[in-house]
């Protein structure tokens, strides 16, 4: 409206000359006839004469006259300063119509697209106020608890919670708001009562002035069953060490320890008969030295001390070679790529992964040769395993709670985040592909290997 003033006002400036010509025509035109009726009246009264109808009706004629052609010249006048700027609005007023209706089509596109993605995500979207009660959820979030979008609309996060969990809604709203954003492990209950465990991903929003959180939930049941077998596994495995811990101790130090017993109480009692003193004294000096030894073997099978002491790749190479010069199998094995100072848990469990796998082999796979090849690229530790066995069907092997120590092996590696490729089939041999990445999450520490 402002712009079709100022057109109206730009247009009345270059009319100007024209309006003051045609005013200042009308009004002498006017001023012509006023004086003019004015005379002829001043006649009649001076003669005393009354004027006629006639000469009335002239007057009021040429009046008439001037008046329709004031109005014609102003009319005429104002529909050239007006018709183009009238012209102009219009096509405005239809244009921003246009505008108005294409964007009305591409805001219902934008809300029928958001809606679409909104209700196929592949994991489920609440939308709350601050108090945690659910303004809106998608479709999944329907489909995974068994509610309907009405039931749950009436519903807050408390509701949904374990009794575990519910004294942690409060504190997580809380952060949530303190902070923006919050990621937390929960579990949410189904209308059937199927427990289901999320990992929810939480963030505040303004909606149009107001303030909501926004969550996102994660199924992660799969992986907690998973973590909660790889405990079990773990805790199998420290139970199965401990055993053979206490068997080595039973069966190999024990009775050495109770032989020398036994030549300590004959000396101790004088019985020369039965024992020549210099031959006992030997004999407990050879049974010390066996049970230093039998010490010294059973705490390498618990913590070897050349892994602590020289690293990773001696551990193994010195690990193959006591298996070569049993001849039962011939061990090739490459190191010379593997050059990573750093130290840590992950050599522990490589070290273990790799006595697992060759006693498999022995026990199992009926092989003539076995391959390793021990390397890393930059800070990621790769070993490459391989023999010549009969092989075994992987994907069986792999779905089963226990077989050939695979599962325990591959558990293990998941403690420190490693990564693995078995490929086996019968007749054929096998192979594992091992990678480690080694950061602050593979419990490195900063150990220097001995030279």
């Amino acid at each position: 409206m402002n712009q079709l003033i100022k057109d109206f006002l730009a247009r009345l400036k270059l009319f100007l000359p024209i309006i003051i010509g045609i005013g200042t025509s009308i009004f002498v035109i006017t001023f012509q006839s006023i004086r003019n009726f004015e005379q002829t009246i001043n006649q009649s009264a001076n003669k005393n004469v009354n004027l006629n109808e006639e000469l009335i009706n002239k007057i009021i004629l040429e009046s008439v006259i001037i008046g329709v052609i004031i109005i014609v010249l102003l009319s005429t006048i104002v529909y050239f300063l007006t018709i183009e700027n009238i012209r102009n609005y219009l096509k405005q007023i239809s244009i921003s119509k246009k505008k108005l209706v294409s964007t009305k089509k591409a805001l219902t596109f934008s809300e029928q697209k958001f809606e679409t993605i909104f209700n196929n995500s592949s994991d489920e979207i609440f939308l709350a106020d601050l108090n945690g009660n659910f303004i809106e959820v998608n479709q999944l979030v329907c489909e995974k608890l068994g509610y309907t979008k009405v039931e749950l609309l009436k519903m807050s996060f408390l509701d949904l919670k374990t009794p575990k969990y519910k004294p942690f809604v409060s504190k997580n709203l809380k952060k949530i708001i303190a902070e923006g954003f919050h990621t937390y492990e929960t579990e949410n209950v189904s209308k059937s009562g199927k427990v289901i465990s999320v990992e929810m991903k939480s963030r505040m929003i303004d909606c149009s002035g107001t303030k909501m959180i926004v969550s996102i939930a994660r199924n992660i049941t799969q992986r907690k069953a998973i973590e909660k077998k790889m405990v079990s596994t773990i805790l199998k495995t420290e139970e199965k060490e401990r055993k053979r811990f206490a068997t080595d101790l039973h069966d190999n130090l024990a009775p050495i320890l109770s032989t020398i017993k036994l030549y300590s109480d004959l000396i101790r009692k004088g019985d020369n008969k039965k024992l020549d003193l210099n031959e006992a004294i030997t004999n407990i000096d050879e049974l010390t030295d066996m049970a230093i030894s039998t010490t010294k073997e059973i705490s390498n099978n618990i913590t070897p001390t050349i892994l602590h002491d020289f690293g990773l790749a001696t551990a193994i190479r010195e690990f193959c070679n006591y298996v070569n010069s049993t001849k039962s199998v011939n061990i090739q094995i490459k190191t010379e790529d593997y050059n990573l100072e750093t130290r840590g848990i992950f050599e522990t469990i490589l070290f273990q992964t790799t006595k697992e796998l060759i006693n498999n082999t022995l026990k199992h796979a009926l092989a003539k040769n076995i391959t390793i090849e021990l390397k890393n690229n930059k800070n990621q530790v790769i070993l490459y395993y391989k023999d010549d066995g009969i092989g075994f069907d992987a994907e069986k092997i792999l779905k089963e709670s226990t077989g050939l120590g695979i599962n325990s092996i591959i558990n293990k590696l998941k403690t420190v985040k490693g990564t693995y490729d078995i490929n086996s089939n019968k007749g054929e041999g096998m192979f594992i592909l091992i990678a480690v990445k080694v950061d602050e999450d593979s419990g490195q520490s900063s150990v220097p290997i001995r030279q």
